[in-house]
């Protein structure tokens, strides 16, 4: 059955005149009378009578006007909830990042753009960067901000660099390393290390560059936030590695010294999409996102770039 069959019997029904209802249809008296009897043969009924000029409904056809209503106005009902829902969907985008994405200026750049929108909002949120392509793959996302180079090489997304990034070493005042400017990793190979491990990407690199300057690092399996790390490394008890960016913005206290890693690798804070998918708005995301990270650069808003 189909609902143009339904259309041309409630047009019938209103106007009780084949002419009129073609009319209305913008449709043929022939065709129209060819979908009724489509309608009439799959049914094995009846459903209008004519006398003389008049058409009216068999009483069988009387029995199935309130169906026949229902299901053409839950039709009506569900286009208007799928176009009511697609101008929503227009008007947001959804936006995936690290955690604690406020230190790499991300939440400053959703609300910067945000407020140039009218009828317009960002949806996000933070997880890890295997979590991130997981959204993207599955269309629960329309944009990815995280670290490239915990990204397979090999993608069939659309890839926007904002910033570089690389490893410090963070320790104490006291600690006998706080005067030096940079050190080798092989330096600190007899520390006690605490790693965030709510990334496990991240997790793994700290752990990777200690492994590729030689030594497995000594750390004590705690699975804790920079906020415990920071009253560890206060106590002289531990240190760790973290990115530049996240240290400068979380052990910013002047009893903290960020030291450079001299065989460091450097990460790219990058955008992924499916640029295929991706709506107006999100590509106008994109342009502000690139020249917000620039305007940053230039003004010396961050320490690598």
């Amino acid at each position: 059955m189909r609902l143009d069959h339904l259309r041309c019997f409630e047009a019938v029904k209103n106007h009780q005149c084949f002419s009129v209802a073609a009319e209305n249809l913008y449709m043929s008296q022939s065709a129209l009378s060819k979908q009724l009897k489509a309608l009439e043969n799959e049914l094995g009924a009846v459903l209008f009578s004519r006398k003389h000029a008049a058409v009216h409904l068999t009483p069988v056809g009387e029995r199935i006007c309130i169906y026949v209503e229902t299901i053409l106005d839950a039709y009506d009902k569900m286009v208007q909830e799928v176009k009511d829902y697609t101008a929503s969907e227009n008007r947001k985008l959804r936006v995936a990042s690290f955690y604690d994405m406020a230190q790499y200026g991300v939440t400053n750049l959703i609300i910067g753009f945000e407020r140039e929108q009218a009828d317009f909002h960002v949806e996000s949120r933070e997880c890890d960067h295997t979590k991130m392509l997981h959204l993207l793959d599955d269309r629960e996302t329309d944009i990815v901000i995280g670290y490239r180079e915990f990204w397979p090489q090999q993608l069939d997304y659309y890839v926007v660099p904002l910033r570089r990034d690389e490893l410090v070493l963070v320790v104490h005042e006291s600690h006998r390393l706080a005067p030096k400017s940079s050190i080798s990793l092989s330096d600190v190979r007899h520390e006690k290390f605490c790693f965030p491990r709510e990334d496990g990407a991240l997790f793994k690199l700290f752990y990777d560059a200690c492994m590729a300057a030689g030594f497995v690092p000594k750390l004590t399996l705690s699975d804790v936030r920079l906020g415990t790390i920071k009253q560890y490394i206060r106590a002289g008890m531990r240190v760790t590695l973290q990115t530049r960016i996240r240290a400068a913005n979380v052990f910013y206290e002047p009893d903290f010294r960020l030291i450079d890693i001299q065989e460091t690798p450097l990460l790219t804070v990058t955008i992924l999409t499916n640029k295929n998918l991706l709506s107006r708005l999100g590509w106008e995301f994109i342009q502000y996102a690139y020249g917000f990270y620039n305007n940053m650069a230039q003004a010396g808003i961050g320490v690598t770039q």
